[in-house]
Parts: C-alpha cells; structure tokens; sequence
C-alpha cells in the first residue's frame, strides 16, 4: 500500500510540473503576437528536449520518495 501511495503523490507531482512547465514556457518563450493573430504552440517539440524530461523524472521522483518516507514511519 505504500507503494502505491507513493506512486500516486509521483504521478500527482508529474501532472503540476507538466502544467506548470507549459505555462512557464508560454509566459517565458512564447513570442508576443500582434493583435490579431493567432500563435500556435506545438507541443511535440518538448519530447525532444531532455530538460523536459529531466524535470518531470526530478518532480516524481522527489514526491514518490517524499511519500515513500513519510508513509513508512
């Protein structure tokens, strides 16, 4: 059962970083359009950036194992 605790809070910690990572991105990176026009944002080319998938393994790994510890006392 603790595992499976652990599990969840990782994948519960997965899913903020990836929505906190895209809109950081768009707030950051994402050129300023005229008004008028549309930007589009393709979200593919995170898959090919390793930073991406460095932090979301830090932010599941870090809450797996901070469940992992706290559920185990």
């Amino acid at each position: 059962m603790i595992f499976i605790k652990s599990f969840l809070a990782g994948v519960a910690a997965l899913v903020v970083a990836l929505i906190l990572f895209f809109y950081l991105y768009g707030v950051f990176f994402v050129p300023k359009a005229p008004p008028g026009t549309t930007i589009g944002l393709d979200v593919r080319i995170f898959i090919e950036q390793p930073i991406f998938w460095l932090i979301l393994l830090l932010a599941f790994a870090t809450a797996f194992y901070w469940e992992f510890r706290r559920a185990s006392r």
